[in-house]
């Protein structure tokens, strides 16, 4: 027993060199594997969010001119954007997350949507606004919601860009 415990101490340096090592080297292998989880559900997020809005993004050729084609469209590709989200928020890093909630509340409800009306896409209605300021004049906006469709899918896009 003497004899052992003698030669284990003999060479503690190499069996803590081994022991470090072997962490390291199960550290890089646990941290590329999330890498490449995180590469695939990014490319699967892109994937389903690029097959909806076919021809609407990233280059808006199928545009529809009628408002309420795009809303109908809209509409009924929610859902599976809806569970793309679901799948993909787990992989964004804890800090980044608010702030890719924040884009897709963007995408769905607009810039002052109420979380309760789930989907309102005004914001991508083009033409002219009339609203009136807090001292009584009215203001005209001029809004292009061709521009606003693709900042706004853009923006939630940049989260499956950069993992």
């Amino acid at each position: 027993m003497q004899y052992s415990i003698d030669v284990l101490g003999g060479h503690i340096s190499q069996i803590a060199g081994a022991l470090i090592m072997a962490c390291i080297v199960a550290y890089l292998a646990g941290f590329n594997n999330r890498r490449n989880r995180c590469a695939v559900a990014a490319e699967k997020f892109r994937n389903a969010f690029y097959n909806e809005l076919k021809g609407l993004y990233p280059t808006p050729t199928d545009l529809p001119k009628d408002f309420h084609i795009l809303d109908n469209r809209l509409r009924k590709s929610f859902m599976v954007l809806q569970c793309a989200v679901d799948e993909f928020k787990h992989f964004i890093p804890w800090y980044r997350r608010w702030f890719f909630f924040r884009a897709w509340h963007r995408y769905r409800l607009g810039k002052d949507g109420r979380d309760i009306d789930q989907q309102y896409y005004g914001q991508y209605k083009s033409g002219e606004t009339v609203t009136s300021n807090q001292h009584g004049k009215e203001i005209i906006e001029i809004t292009d919601g061709k521009k606003n469709f693709k900042h706004n899918v853009d923006r939630l896009m940049k989260y499956a860009r950069t993992l």
